[in-house]
């Protein structure tokens, strides 16, 4: 079976209710009130099913009062049903739901001219039908079928289904995305001895008994008790129902409509939105930079502050690129349409698609966003890919949330970084797999770091480079990185790429090089000549240094000659001359390879030093990984 939602629109009175219940047997009015004024105030559901379709009919209501109760259900229709009544014809709010239908983007409808055996004149009904053919022109619904029926007589209901079925057989296929689920709640309530109830549209992925979800913008944990659709408990529910789940541990308190149910960490809450506005081309009002104005997306509704980026105002039929700064979070996502209506009076007045739910607060006229914007709303994934990595900056571009953000298969958001990676303008992490940096923010750290090196080898011409540890504080302090494991990651990608040499304690441009004078070279020479004589008994750095004149020279010296090869670093206190580094290399290789092991204590006889040095020696193999600890003994990795 295949699921479909079906939405209703249309002025109040104009018989939407009646026509659902002729079509399904079911009465959407479920309130009092409603029965008592006869008019629909909350949106009603109602389910058919019609051949190899699974239909959800939403009612909503028709009254100007009550259109933000319409815009709560309205999302994530399929086909749409404009309804006019014949013996009124087009009314204030048929115009008002058409405007919002365009602007929601809903892609296929049916025009029911209702109340036909209330009106006997067929001129006016031919009138009717022609005002309405004229009112649609240039719209999704020009060519729409138009049938008229009686909800009352029967007349054309059967009719009305097939030609239902002959729409949805039209229809895409729905994008199937894999990432969890999404339900934006449109109802709350309990049911006695089962706790809360929620019911929404379900737009993206499925959920079922068990699943764990998370209630945004609360980011609350729950877990989903049972799952229905039309009434039935089932094992899943899928993308395209209307469904019900009753959540286990949820106070009616703790959750509202505008809330969204979705899979954990799948959305962010978002308190600004970058956004493409459009104006209804008959709207009155202007839309002025900084207006208040009420915000519907989903089943949410906000006061948001409109900031334009490119231009002053905003009038009918005109569009333009905005940051909706929000006085209520909102968990939206980048696609998502919207509609926007005026502060006081309260009229709708536009809408449109977010193309950031998560943006920096941006500058007016700043061309390089207007860019970015442009970019966002009609670039292909890949330049919007690009976009997102440069925006990401230091926070790193990972493509399974950009498939989530982005709303796209992961397998298509792996190409096109793929792509981008062949055009130089991704890098990928190489210690974090699916992770990728932007080309320019690793141009800026390597700016940073060769600003930083250098100053510091025109300060210090022996020393081999700079204190790793110091080299990076001073790179998260230039650039702001907020986590130092950031800084290594960039670091240790700039020395993969020759830019930067690194040893165990120092960092240095690649084409440094220390250069002696004369006197330093003579110093370096005594200072080799020290560790040689010292064999195994190796002297401390410190020691060896202050036997110098000029002992932070003289350091720098053993630094350079370490890094260079003719002696080794045992540890931070201890270095030894190569040549007796490598013997003992070969001493336990040797030793290892004929007994499979070496003690501590034959190891200090092999090389004829007492336990200390020997300690220092084996510990520092172990933190290479030659050798390995294995109760009193040691082996080869």
């Amino acid at each position: 079976m295949k699921n479909v939602i079906i939405g209703t629109a249309g002025h109040v009175d104009h018989g939407k209710t009646c026509l659902i219940k002729a079509l399904t047997g079911m009465d959407t009015d479920r309130l009092k009130e409603e029965k008592k004024r006869g008019i629909t105030i909350e949106n009603g559901f109602a389910d058919m099913l019609y051949g190899d379709y699974n239909i959800s009919i939403i009612d909503v209501p028709g009254h100007e009062k009550f259109v933000k109760n319409m815009l709560a259900g309205i999302g994530g229709i399929d086909l749409v049903l404009l309804i006019i009544g014949l013996d009124e014809g087009i009314m204030p709010q048929t115009a008002e739901h058409f405007d919002i239908l365009k602007m929601l983007k809903i892609k296929r409808g049916i025009v029911v001219l209702t109340k036909d055996d209330l009106v006997e004149d067929e001129d006016w009904k031919d009138l009717v039908e022609e005002d309405v053919k004229e009112f649609l022109k240039g719209s999704f619904m020009e060519n729409a079928p138009i049938i008229r029926v009686s909800s009352y007589t029967g007349k054309n209901i059967e009719e009305l289904k097939n030609l239902i079925g002959e729409e949805l057989d039209r229809l895409p296929e729905r994008a199937v995305l894999p990432h969890g689920f999404r339900l934006p709640v449109d109802r709350v309530f309990t049911i006695e001895g089962h706790g809360t109830v929620i019911t929404g549209t379900l737009l993206e992925g499925s959920v079922a008994p068990g699943d764990e979800v998370e209630i945004y913008p609360e980011e609350s944990v729950v877990k989903v008790r049972n799952v229905q659709v039309h009434g039935e408990n089932t094992d899943r529910a899928y993308a395209g129902q209307r469904t019900a789940i009753n959540l286990a541990g949820v106070k009616k308190t703790d959750i509202n409509r505008g809330d969204v149910l979705a899979a954990p960490d799948s959305l962010e809450n978002s308190m600004m939105l970058d956004a493409a506005v459009e104006m209804f081309a008959d709207t009155k009002r202007t839309l002025l930079d900084g207006s208040r104005v009420h915000f519907y997306c989903g089943s949410s509704e906000s006061l948001a502050k409109v900031v334009l980026m490119d231009r002053e105002f905003l009038d009918g039929g005109s569009r333009g690129y905005a940051q909706l700064r929000l006085e209520t979070p909102v968990a939206v996502k980048k696609g998502d349409r919207f509609i926007i209506r005026f502060y006081s009076p309260v009229e709708s007045i536009g809408g449109g698609v977010i193309l950031d739910a998560d943006p920096a607060k941006h500058k007016r006229n700043d061309k390089s966003v207007i860019d970015d914007m442009k970019i966002k709303e009609t670039g292909s994934l890949k330049d919007v890919l690009a976009v997102e990595a440069r925006e990401a900056g230091q926070s790193m571009l990972s493509l399974e949330k950009a498939a989530i953000r982005l709303s796209s298969p992961l397998s298509d958001v792996t190409k096109a970084a793929e792509e981008l990676m062949a055009e130089g303008v991704l890098c990928a992490m190489p210690s974090d797999a699916g992770t990728y940096v932007h080309s320019g923010y690793v141009e800026k750290v390597r700016e940073a770091a060769e600003e930083i090196l250098n100053s510091y080898h025109g300060e210090n011409p022996l020393s081999p480079g700079m204190d790793r540890e110091e080299f990076r504080s001073r790179l998260i302090q230039r650039l702001r990185i907020a986590d130092p494991k950031t800084a290594e990651a960039m670091i240790s990608m700039l020395a993969d790429d020759g830019k930067l040499k690194i040893s165990e304690v120092s960092v240095a441009l690649a084409d440094f090089e220390v250069e002696y004078t004369p006197e330093h070279e003579k110093m370096r020479d005594e200072i080799l000549k020290a560790y040689k004589d010292a064999g195994f008994e190796m002297p401390k750095t410190e020691d060896v240094a202050a036997g110098f004149k000029d002992a932070v020279s003289a350091g720098h010296i053993i630094e350079a000659l370490c890094a260079g090869g003719p002696l080794a670093r045992v540890s931070y206190q201890y270095c030894i001359d190569r040549e007796k580094y490598d013997k003992a290399v070969e001493i336990v290789r040797s030793e290892i390879a004929s007994k499979g092991e070496i003690t501590l204590g034959e190891f200090r006889d092999a090389i004829g030093v007492s336990r200390k040095y020997a300690v220092e020696i084996l510990e520092h193999f172990d933190k290479i990984k030659l050798t390995r600890k294995v109760g009193d003994s040691r082996v080869l990795y």
